[in-house]
């Protein structure tokens, strides 16, 4: 395309647009209309930006078309960053948000791969914010995690030049973890400035962000030589400190400095952050913690996979729903049992089978171990009373390797419902493994998970059940048909599946009729792994790691010796330093050092704050 200076350029950018059929391009998905300032418009799908340039794609077109940003009019070229930066971190947060648990358990692991995801997508902040939080307190490298938090405050600054007050709770979060390197580093004003910077960030302050400053004015007011701030810099913290608006939410915290995984959800990032337009809560106590997909494969029953229903942050009972049109209106209804096979089951998962008084009925679990010695999908079988779908017929096959498959399913966001059922194009990449699975290059997100793989015979020949294991891949693993028909054969017993042989292939109908949504609902609290932390401007989710590395040696495990340089005392000693025939041998001071009998010549001393540079976190 061509790259004239404005408004040259805009008008053979222009040119070529309609000589590729600008105006007569039609609204599709995931398309928006886009005005220039010659006045012309034109109805794309935004691919990328890049060095200053748009790639649109226009329906009719093979090839993407290359605009100028500064073709476009003001309000075009804010609605591609607004765009633009919703993307971006909507697919970074999706990349990470599981490791989320990793964080707090194992800090350092999960690091390194936050640290790729970063670099792979330099538009968001999440990823540099956790893996700097991740280096500072797994292996306690300060410097690169200085350099991460620092990247991405100046992603935030950069999305909140196109769109102020955006991020505003994780900018808060990146400031407030930089104060804490930072005081690990003994460096008591820099710190100082990040945490009053962060309280200045958001409108709400964090009740860990309040609890580090106070740390910070403590010692800086014992005058233990440790931490001592400049004088302008005291006064600014604790006017900060007096006039700041904190959170309801106060934690039990020791002494003890905190980070804070505190963040802004993206738009588009998950199940219960944004309201689904035409759906509503089964109960003003349940609030939606997941979405998936199921298939209908027997009267009033649908299959899915566990993964939609374990793997969530919410603990207690849960709803199940499924969503289906009758009679042209979408509604839900109300899973009554659900049978799965999930060996892994815990209380993260919060899969509690019982009912609760407070929210009325809930679905009725029942767990189904793996058999010892053999291989089990992990699928669900959900009892829906009163879903009138015709049952989708399923194959008796393991598909092979390069088969070209289907994945139905649902893409999670606002407009879930009116957008229907999607299809997700891709082949099986692999052979079945000791458990069946099979990786696929169908794209798998958190929504079509559950999701039937069918053939150009409409049969279901497998089931997407979770999102690569590799978080740089977009594809899914699935079991094959032949493991559906295994496990279900032997696990439910009321009804049985429907075959190729019992349906022809000309009385087959439109999969999509029977492939429907999972809803997921659990019992509002803020007791799970997050909780809130509003600032009143959006939804925004929390979380804080304690610093478990002495502050007083760095983490080194050893402090200077405080009776020595290097290992040694210097003292004076009268010596001859010259000599005369007339007024003979001439005395004077002279300097003189010695091995250090404190330190015995090491220069250091044990520190009696920390055993090998960490902090005894049970005795505080």
């Amino acid at each position: 395309m061509c790259l004239q200076p404005f408004p040259t350029a805009c008008l053979a950018v222009l040119s070529a647009l309609m000589t590729l059929g600008w105006s007569s391009v039609g609204q599709s998905q995931g398309t928006v209309t886009w005005h220039s300032t010659a006045g012309s418009s034109v109805n794309a799908e935004l691919l990328r930006i890049d060095d200053s340039k748009l790639y649109l794609q226009m329906e009719g077109n093979r090839s993407p078309v290359e605009v100028p940003l500064d073709s476009l009019t003001a309000e075009s070229r804010l609605q591609a960053m607004q765009i633009w930066y919703n993307e971006r971190d909507a697919k970074q947060f999706q990349m990470i948000r599981q490791h989320l648990p990793g964080m707090y358990e194992r800090p350092g692991a999960v690091s390194r791969l936050l640290l790729e995801i970063h670099k792979a997508i330099p538009e968001s902040p999440y990823a540099g914010i956790w893996a700097g939080v991740g280096l500072s307190e797994g292996e306690n490298n300060l410097e690169l995690s200085k350099r991460l938090l620092l990247q991405a405050i100046k992603r935030i600054e950069a999305q909140q030049e196109v769109m102020a007050g955006r991020h505003s709770m994780t900018l808060a979060s990146a400031r407030n973890n930089l104060g804490v390197v930072a005081l690990k580093q003994q460096e008591a004003n820099p710190a100082a400035s990040s945490f009053i910077a962060g309280v200045q960030s958001s409108n709400v302050v964090s009740a860990v962000l309040e609890h580090n400053m106070q740390l910070l004015a403590q010692t800086d007011s014992q005058r233990s030589g440790l931490i001592e701030l400049a004088p302008r810099l005291r006064s600014e913290l604790l006017v900060t400190l007096a006039s700041a608006d904190v959170s309801t939410s106060k934690p039990n915290l020791k002494e003890s400095l905190y980070y804070t995984l505190d963040f802004d959800l993206p738009i588009e990032a998950g199940a219960g952050n944004r309201k689904i337009e035409g759906l509503d809560s089964p109960s003003v106590f349940m609030e939606l913690v997941a979405i998936g997909t199921g298939f209908v494969v027997s009267p009033g029953m649908v299959l899915t996979s566990t993964d939609v229903i374990t793997n969530t942050e919410s603990d207690g009972p849960k709803m199940l729903t499924v969503g289906s049109y009758q009679h042209g209106i979408f509604k839900t209804l109300t899973c009554k049992n659900c049978l799965m096979t999930a060996p892994k089951i815990s209380a993260r998962n919060g899969i509690v089978i019982r009912t609760n008084t407070t929210v009325g009925s809930v679905t009725r679990f029942r767990i189904t171990p793996h058999r010892a010695g053999s291989s089990d999908a992990e699928l669900a079988a959900l009892h829906v009373p009163g879903l009138d779908l015709t049952p989708l017929c399923i194959a008796d096959d393991t598909p092979g390797v390069a088969s070209e498959l289907k994945l139905y399913g649902y893409d999670p966001g606002q407009n879930l419902v009116k957008e229907g059922v999607q299809e997700f194009l891709g082949s099986v990449s692999t052979e079945p493994n000791r458990q069946g699975v099979q990786n696929v290059s169908n794209e798998t997100t958190g929504g079509n998970r559950g999701g039937p793989l069918m053939g150009d015979d409409k049969a279901v020949h497998g089931i997407v059940f979770a999102m690569s294991k590799n978080e740089l891949e977009t594809g899914g693993r699935a079991f094959g048909a032949r493991m559906i028909r295994s496990w279900f054969n032997r696990n439910v017993r009321t009804t049985s599946l429907t075959s190729v042989e019992d349906l022809p292939l000309e009385k087959r109908f439109d999969p999509k009729a029977s492939v429907v949504p999972v809803f997921v609902w659990g019992v509002k609290s803020g007791n799970g792994l997050f909780s809130d932390v509003a600032d009143g401007t959006g939804p925004s989710e929390s979380l804080m790691i304690e610093n478990t590395w002495c502050v007083a040696c760095m983490g080194t495990a050893y402090q200077d010796c405080p009776n020595c340089v290097n290992g040694a005392q210097s003292y004076r000693k009268r010596e001859v330093v010259s000599s005369s025939r007339i007024s003979g041998d001439v005395y004077a001071p002279v300097v003189k050092k010695k091995r250090c009998p404190t330190c015995k010549g090491a220069g250091k001393l044990r520190c009696p704050h920390c055993d090998h540079g960490r902090l005894d976190t049970r005795r505080r």
